[in-house]
């Protein structure tokens, strides 16, 4: 029965082993939208502009705490090496026209107390506190659009890897042709139907296929390695590409109806964000012009004595305590308010002038894109015509050469255009699609597009 027992604890663990390499070998499916996601939610740059925010946040901690009552407890010792001297008119000593040096305190003096102090008004703070929520605004923008920058760069990569991938279908494919075909070759030539000639040239072919098919191989794997960089995934983990640029389940963007809407971009929400604080620093500077007030108080106690043991006796210690209010009017400052004011405005109409580049440039790489999707799509039309009449050659080339009344070149010929042909349009869909998401980038929706499925 041990032995039964001990034979089940094996098998149930070699089980467990088998499932757990299983579940580390099967890729994992992901769809463009997938690794977008993984990217937002892990990569270092997307982190580190989450935690500007919380940054943020605590600074606006930082700055209304200026607002709350500063309350401080302090205490002072002081032993006289020398006590300081004065003098007293003689008049007190019966010595009229005369001074008298008098020394006056004790060797030892000590004191502690509780101070409180707190703002009644400030203009520039309560509009520093304005600003500071605002700057916390800026930050999420900013952090939006560092989310934008990577799903822009995964999605390139993204369908790069699809192109490698369909390229080296399409290379798998002919060389499953081109084996069949040196199989066939060398069957004739066993029989005396062909020449040796024939069966070089082929096998030539198929070393070069084999040659391409394992180089397109590394590129796959090199660009499938950076993507998993950028997604912040670790590098040997094996996924799955599930979007494809296959044109049979590719929609072609209707670039007619595009329209350069760039209400959603966040680089201008950005610099309009910049803008708003500015003219927050603005109002700022100029509130420096109001007075302030504050109320204070302290409650203290004092110790007097010529050594230790007299500051030890209670009747040494003395209290006092003071409540007040201290109101500061600027008068002149050498004009270092106007100079701040001054700055602060020409920053406003710099800002101005990045918005109006910013807008310009925007609508520049709308129009671009826009061009060369058209561009793309008006040569995807020509290339998949050129695709068709390439099939179409190989396959009388390849019916020709079975019926024994074409050479071998050309049928090798064809299937050297009918690879390239089909090459071109699988690279000319990508350019479709490259620009397509370079137009949705310029609208400032790729995010939002991506992330919904769409």
């Amino acid at each position: 029965m041990i032995i039964k027992s001990r034979a089940i604890q094996i098998l149930i663990a070699f089980t467990t082993l088998v499932s757990q390499l299983t579940a580390q070998t099967t890729p994992q499916p992901m769809s463009l939208a997938a690794c977008t996601q993984h990217a937002i939610q892990h990569s270092p740059l997307v982190r580190r502009s989450e935690l500007e925010i919380k940054q943020g946040e605590q600074f606006i901690k930082e700055v209304l705490s200026v607002g709350y009552p500063q309350v401080s407890i302090g205490g002072d010792f002081t032993y006289n090496v020398e006590l300081p001297t004065s003098l007293i008119p003689g008049e007190f000593f019966g010595a009229p026209g005369e001074f008298v040096a008098v020394q006056f305190g004790t060797t030892l003096n000590t004191s502690m107390g509780l101070n409180l102090s707190q703002l009644v008004f400030d203009k520039t703070f309560f509009l520093g506190i304005e600003a500071t929520r605002k700057i916390n605004d800026l930050n999420k923008l900013v952090a939006t659009k560092t989310k934008e920058e990577v799903a822009y760069e995964i999605s390139k990569m993204y369908y790069q890897v699809q192109l490698a991938s369909k390229q080296r279908q399409i290379l798998e494919a002919n060389l499953d042709q081109v084996n069949r075909l040196f199989d066939m070759v060398s069957r004739q030539q066993q029989n005396g139907l062909a020449k040796k000639i024939d069966v070089d040239q082929i096998g030539v072919n198929r070393i070069n296929l084999e040659t391409q098919l394992r180089n397109l191989n590394l590129q796959v794997e090199q660009i499938m390695r950076a993507l998993k960089f950028h997604m912040a995934m670790p590098l040997d983990a094996p996924i799955a590409l599930t979007d494809t640029i296959d044109e049979k389940g590719y929609i072609l963007p209707e670039v007619s109806v595009t329209k350069p809407d760039f209400s959603q971009q966040t680089t201008l929400a950005i610099l309009d964000m910049q803008r708003v604080l500015n003219e927050y620093n603005v109002a700022r500077y100029k509130a420096g012009y109001w007075p302030t007030l504050s109320v204070f108080g302290s409650y203290n106690f004092q110790g007097m004595g010529n050594d230790f043991s007299e500051l030890g006796k209670s009747d040494n210690w003395f209290r006092f305590s003071m409540i007040g209010l201290r109101l500061n009017v600027p008068v002149f400052d050498g004009f270092r308010k106007k100079s701040q004011v001054e700055q602060a405005n020409i920053e406003l109409l710099q800002i101005a002038e990045d918005r109006r580049r910013a807008s310009e440039g925007l609508l520049l790489q709308f129009d671009n894109a826009a061009m060369q999707l058209n561009t793309n799509l008006n040569n995807l039309k020509v290339l998949a015509e050129n695709r068709r009449v390439a099939e179409e050659v190989y396959r009388v080339s390849l019916r020709r050469f079975s019926e024994g009344v074409a050479p071998v070149t050309e049928l090798l010929t064809a299937e050297t255009s009918m690879r390239q042909a089909q090459t071109n349009y699988l690279t000319s869909l990508l350019q479709v699609k490259l620009a397509e998401l370079e137009l949705l980038n310029a609208r400032g929706i790729l995010l939002p597009t991506l992330t919904s499925g769409k």
